[in-house]
C-alpha cells in the first residue's frame, strides 16, 4: 500500500467530473431493466416511483426500500444490481462524440450494489465513491456494501440530514481488479476472492478465499483514478436507442 494520492484530491476530481456531467443532465445514461418492491428515483427534488424501461439521467439518485430491488443497464454497457435499502447517485457520466464513455461515476451513500463494468476504452474511467473509499475499476465485477449511517430514520427520504457520519465500506472482488483508495491515500488492488473493509479509523481489513494473491501497486505508481475530461473533447450526442430487454436473467436472485 502506498500514500500516493490524496483522498481529498480524488473526491474533488469526482466532484468536478460530476458537475460537468450535470450540464448535460438531460442526456440519457441508462435504463431500468428490472424493478421489484418499493423503489424510487429522486429527480429535481421529487421522489418518483421506478418502472421497467424508465430512462436514467446523470442527476438521478436511485433509492430502494425494505423490499426494493433494481437492475440498471447503463449506456456504456455496464450493469448494476441494487439490493434492498440502498441509495446510489449517478453523479457523473460524460461521453465522447462516438458515444464512448469518458467518465462514469457513482456516489454510494449506503446499501448493497453489485457492479458489472463493461470493458472501457483507453482514457475512460469508472469510479464508485463512498464515505470511506474511492474505487477505480476497469472491466470488472465487484460488490460494494455500506451500512446505513446512524440517525437515518427514513432511508427513502428526499432530503437527508447534513454531515452524515462515515461508514465502513466493504468491497468484494469477483472478477478483474479494483483499485481501492482510503481517506489517507492508502491504495490497494482488490483481486477476485478478496474482501477488503475500509474502516472508520482508516485501516484496511482483509479476508481471503483460498489465499488468493492480492497484489499491491508497484512502488511509485499511482492508482488509475478519475481524470477531469477536457471540455473541448466532449460533445453532447443524441441519446441512443438502448436495448428494450437486455439479456439479463431476471429470475436469478439479486444480491
Amino acid at each position: 500500500m502506498i500514500r500516493s494520492v490524496s483522498f481529498v484530491v480524488a473526491l474533488l476530481i469526482l466532484t468536478v467530473g460530476a458537475n460537468s456531467a450535470l450540464a448535460g443532465s438531460s442526456i440519457e445514461v441508462g435504463k431500468v431493466t428490472y424493478v421489484s418492491g418499493d423503489t424510487f428515483v429522486i429527480r429535481d427534488a421529487e421522489r418518483l416511483p421506478l418502472t421497467d424501461g424508465d430512462a436514467l439521467f446523470p442527476s438521478d439518485t436511485i433509492v430502494t426500500g425494505k423490499r426494493g430491488r433494481v437492475m440498471l443497464y447503463m449506456r456504456d454497457g455496464s450493469r448494476l444490481h441494487i439490493s434492498r435499502l440502498s441509495r446510489l447517485s449517478l453523479s457523473g457520466y460524460s461521453f465522447k462524440e462516438d458515444d464512448s464513455l469518458v467518465s462514469g461515476a457513482f456516489n454510494m451513500l449506503w446499501g448493497k450494489v453489485r457492479f458489472f463494468v463493461a470493458k472501457l476504452n483507453k482514457g475512460s474511467t469508472f469510479n464508485v465513491n463512498t464515505s470511506t473509499a474511492v474505487l477505480g475499476v476497469r472491466g470488472t465485477e465487484f460488490l460494494v456494501v455500506v451500512p446505513i449511517p446512524g440517525g437515518i430514520t427514513d432511508p427513502t427520504a428526499i432530503k437527508l440530514p447534513p454531515d452524515l457520519p462515515p461508514e465502513i465500506t466493504e468491497v468484494v472482488g469477483v472478477e478483474g481488479l479494483v483499485v481501492g483508495l482510503s481517506k489517507s491515500g492508502e491504495s490497494i488492488m482488490i483481486s477476485p476472492g478478496v474482501t477488503v473493509e475500509f474502516t472508520l479509523d482508516d485501516k484496511l481489513i482483509f479476508r481471503f478465499v483460498d489465499e488468493p494473491n492480492a497484489p499491491k501497486l508497484p512502488a511509485g505508481e499511482e492508482p488509475s483514478m478519475p481524470n477531469i475530461p477536457d471540455p473541448s473533447d466532449i460533445q453532447v450526442p443524441e441519446p441512443p436507442q438502448l436495448p428494450q430487454t437486455p439479456l439479463i436473467d431476471v429470475t436469478t436472485p439479486l444480491v
